[in-house]
């Protein structure tokens, strides 16, 4: 046993002495007996025990005489000394504490009771000491502390000194704050912003020179620059003091950090930019200028008439020229008023409240425009809010934000026949060389007008009234209304020679996707060599019409009698008129790839009318989209029977909406350790008379209809509610639920609003929600799918990019989104342990999770030979029939509760 201390026992009795004795030593303690007072105090000053037991009661010297002598001796008045005595008086107990015991026992004691307290004051005693021995060994480091720091600090004043003379030469505004915003230190640059010298701003803050808006914003910049870490730049206006000189400035802040690399405070460099901001944005302005005089130069040689060079021109000076608003307004002579007949841009609608005339002795008909008609020079008004001139639209142009105009005059045969008006966003917009740009797009303007004559302008009305009744503006094919006509003389032509004909209705694919990334401009470009395309492709006599927007109808006429051979040339010609479309656009520099999609109705029968032709090719695209575009298809009437199907499972698929139809299965996602760490939720939907309708069937559906929305709204917040009912449960609070998004759901403006918002109604921790999104989906508009995601992963929710692996894959767009998770497709996984192709894609999808610091999840585990492949590639998280398939609540809370 080991030595626990020594401990001197005193008492006047033998026999209680021995069994005391006996006690102790059989507890592995150094045991030394006295039998009196005198003999206690000559052993414990000779040699210092850990502990006293002390009788009370003796004859000769008494307990208490001990304790005073021994707590009097240098040696021995920090050993603690417990009294043992029958006595239980409080005032004896009081006495022995005063004389500086530290515990009684009364007799009888507890032997248990007795040993407990040995142990403490022992161990207490213990601590008193190492304490003492830590104080001294302390004392000591700190002297020598303070003999390095005074060396230190005569060095760092020496340092300190040499800065701050290079600071206050620098011609930036330099300063130091600490942590809580107080300044330490700046230079002479920076005693001008606040008009105060460094001694009077020292041990300040902003809060004292400046308004709270601003002091809050040179905070906020504080902290970023310590939350980042690194240097964080931002530009900000600043009012000097000093001379009240009014500046935009560049700012740099700096964390500084002390020897152990943490943030002691902020660094602060500010530079004025001001002279060169001016510089760009007016190198920036005549860029603009520049670009829409190119611009209106190309609307004069491709405009029609003046109503399509007005707008052009318009849209070319917001758009190109950077201006705010641009209109044109025409001098009408009979109402000596200006008739606004053009326009674009922000504030147009202010042109219907807007009165001028022609009568320089109203108020109204001495503003910039009429002053450039009547007096047939350009006007500028470099300041539109106050310049007298303008009085009467300075409401409107508080609105509107114009801050400066120019008015330049419209002429015809050298006569002002109206006005160009276009307003700026900041005053003094138009400097010499913005005036000559300007000046230069008017005569460009007035040339065109010259070149617009009445007798040319109605020559072309009639023409275009002619041709606009039966062909297409854009393409200069036949419009629907003679396609109609010429569909039913085909009906009736075919009939009576009793050949076979064929009407071909062919729908671009993605179209809008093209309007909507590269404009209407590139559509139409688009189109207008589709159409052209079309037309080689027929013979003469054949039609090809465009019905509206990117459809097109092609009619072939006289073909083989035998029903087999038309069907098989007009095959072979869809075929070669697909093969056409798909060749390469180049749309004004842009390269360009397009499919179509067709569907195709046979006809000989003089009974079916156009209508009936066109519904039944319409079915038929319709169809061939579905199969996957750029295919064709022959119409079949049970096509129509389809639809008809699809029609009633679409109203069936409302009510199921709103009666409550719809359920969420779940499907376990599992670590390593078969531990389940969340569920993908996967819709169902139990039909009261078909049963359980398959997703397969449904889904698509819903996307094609917009139903998809509803139903995506209601899988999230049904996910959310999920999760918070388990939010209290110790064995279910900690899951994570997946939930699949769709395309169209993703890119709604709103729809970051609606997962905060779900998140909010619930007040669910945002990292217990996980997005599924395609690669498609993400790589259908990245820009947008970067700052939705982004904003959302700052939010704490978390992405899983589903099925990776049978889209792009791209590492590029890897790196730029906020991905949490790749989820390797299915389609893999089935094969890794059969297919080495698929083994090497898995294994590549791992490893570039991994370097990326992305978790992996496998789904389709269905074997223990995958699983196996899986861990050994290092993959963290399953999901899959080996595990579970999809299952309602109850079932998958069950399984919660079984496994680990």
């Amino acid at each position: 046993m080991v030595n626990a201390g020594k401990i001197l026992v005193v008492d006047d009795t033998s026999a209680s002495l021995k069994l005391l004795s006996d006690l102790l030593k059989a507890e592995g303690y150094e045991v030394r007996s006295a039998i009196n007072g005198e003999l206690a105090v000559n052993f414990a000053t000779a040699n210092p025990p850990d502990l006293v037991l002390l009788d009370i009661l003796m004859p000769g010297m008494g307990g208490f005489e001990v304790c005073r002598l021994l707590k009097a001796h240098p040696d021995t008045r920090h050993v603690p000394i417990i009294f043992i005595s029958a006595l239980s008086d409080p005032d004896e107990k009081v006495q022995g504490f005063e004389l500086g015991a530290v515990d009684f026992v009364t007799k009888p004691y507890q032997r248990e009771e007795l040993l407990a307290r040995v142990r403490t004051h022992l161990e207490i005693d213990r601590l008193r000491n190492h304490l003492e021995e830590l104080v001294e060994e302390r004392s000591h480091q700190l002297l020598e502390s303070e003999k390095k720091l005074r060396a230190s600090l005569n060095d760092l004043v020496a340092a300190h000194s040499l800065m701050h003379t290079l600071l206050r030469t620098i011609p930036d505004l330099v300063w130091l704050k600490d942590l809580q915003g107080v300044y330490i230190s700046c230079n002479l640059q920076f005693e001008r912003l606040y008009g105060a010298k460094e001694a009077d701003i020292v041990g300040k803050t902003d809060y004292e020179f400046t308004s709270r808006e601003l002091a809050d914003f040179f905070r906020d910049h504080d902290r970023k620059a310590l939350a980042a870490g690194k240097v964080c730049a931002n530009e900000e206006w600043l009012t000097f003091a000093d001379n009240g000189y009014y500046g935009l400035f560049e700012t740099l802040k700096t964390p500084v950090l002390n020897q152990d690399g943490k943030p002691i405070g902020v660094l602060g460099i500010a530079r004025d930019v001001t002279e060169r901001k001016a510089a760009e944005a007016k190198v920036q302005r005549h860029m603009q200028l520049y670009a829409a005089l190119s611009h209106c130069n190309k609307a004069i040689v491709h405009s029609a008439d003046e109503t399509e060079l007005f707008l052009e021109i318009c849209r070319a000076a917001v758009e190109f020229g950077g201006m705010k608003m641009a209109w044109v307004g025409l001098f009408a002579a009979d109402q000596c008023s200006i008739r606004p007949v053009a326009s674009f841009g922000e504030g147009a609608e202010e042109l219907a409240t807007i009165d001028m005339c022609m009568d320089a002795a109203s108020a109204f008909g001495r503003g910039p425009a009429s002053v450039a008609i009547r007096e047939q020079r350009p006007c500028w008004c470099q300041d539109f809010i106050n310049d007298p001139m303008t009085v009467p639209w300075r409401e409107q142009g508080l609105r509107a934000g114009w801050a400066a105009s120019a008015a330049l005059p419209l002429l015809k045969n050298d006569q002002a026949v109206g006005a160009f008006v276009l307003y700026a966003d900041e005053a003094n917009a138009f400097d010499d060389a913005a005036r000559d740009l300007l000046v230069e797009m008017s005569m460009d303007i007035n040339f065109a007008l010259e070149n617009f004559s009445r007798a040319l302008a109605q020559k072309q009305a009639e023409a275009e009234i002619e041709r606009l009744a039966f062909y297409d503006p854009l393409t200069n094919l036949p419009n629907r209304r003679l396609l109609y006509d010429r569909l039913q003389q085909a009906i009736v032509t075919n009939a009576r020679h009793d050949k076979h004909g064929a009407a071909l209705f062919i729908d671009l694919d993605n179209f809008k996707a093209l309007n909507d990334t590269k404009g209407h401009t590139i559509g139409d470009l688009l189109l207008i060599e589709v159409a052209q395309r079309l037309r080689e492709c027929v013979r003469e006599g054949d039609t090809v019409a465009r019905l509206g927007g990117d459809e097109f109808v092609m009619i072939l006429n006289s073909l083989s009698a035998d029903e087999t051979r038309a069907s098989a040339h007009t095959k072979m010609l869809a075929g070669k008129i697909l093969s056409a479309i798909n060749q390469p656009y180049s749309l004004q520099g842009y390269d360009h790839h397009c499919s179509a999609s067709m569907g195709i109705c046979m006809f000989r029968n003089q009974h079916i009318t156009a209508e009936e032709l066109l519904k039944y090719t319409d079915t038929a695209l319709y169809q061939a989209k579905r199969g996957g575009r750029n295919k064709l298809l022959f119409y079949d009437p049970v096509m129509q029977a389809a639809l008809e199907t699809r029609a009633v499972l679409e109203s069936n698929l409302r009510v199921a909406l709103s009666e409550q139809q719809l359920v969420l299965y779940y499907q376990m996602q599992v670590n390593r350790a078969g531990q389940i760490l969340g569920a993908e939720v996967l819709i169902r939907w139990l039909h009261p008379e078909r049963g359980l309708v398959s997703p397969a069937e449904f889904i698509p559906l819903a996307e094609d209809t917009g139903l998809i929305l509803p139903i995506g709204k209601w899988v999230m917040d049904s996910a959310c509610a999920q999760l918070k009912a388990w939010e209290n449960d110790p064995l279910k609070s900690e899951l994570q639920l997946a939930v699949n998004v769709s395309a169209l759901q993703f890119h709604q403006d709103d729809f970051v609003e609606q997962v905060r918002l779900a998140l909010a109604r619930y007040d669910l921790s945002p990292n217990r929600l996980k997005l599924e999104l395609t690669e498609s989906l993400v790589l259908d508009d990245i820009d947008d799918a970067i700052v939705k995601m982004q904003q959302l992963r700052d939010f704490g929710v978390r992405f899983s990019m589903d099925d990776f692996g049978t889209g792009y894959s791209s590492l590029n767009y890897l790196t730029k989104l906020p991905i949490d998770q790749l989820k390797i497709d299915q389609s893999f996984v089935r094969n890794i342990t059969v297919s080495q192709s698929d083994a090497v894609i898995v294994q590549t999808i791992i490893g570039m999770a991994d370097n990326l610091g992305i978790e992996s999840i496998a789904e389709g585990v269905e074997t223990e030979e995958q699983l196996t492949f899986l861990e050994r590639q290092g993959c963290q998280l399953y999901q899959g029939y080996l595990f579970s398939k999809p299952i309602p609540l109850a079932d998958f809370e069950a399984l919660c509760i079984k496994k680990p």
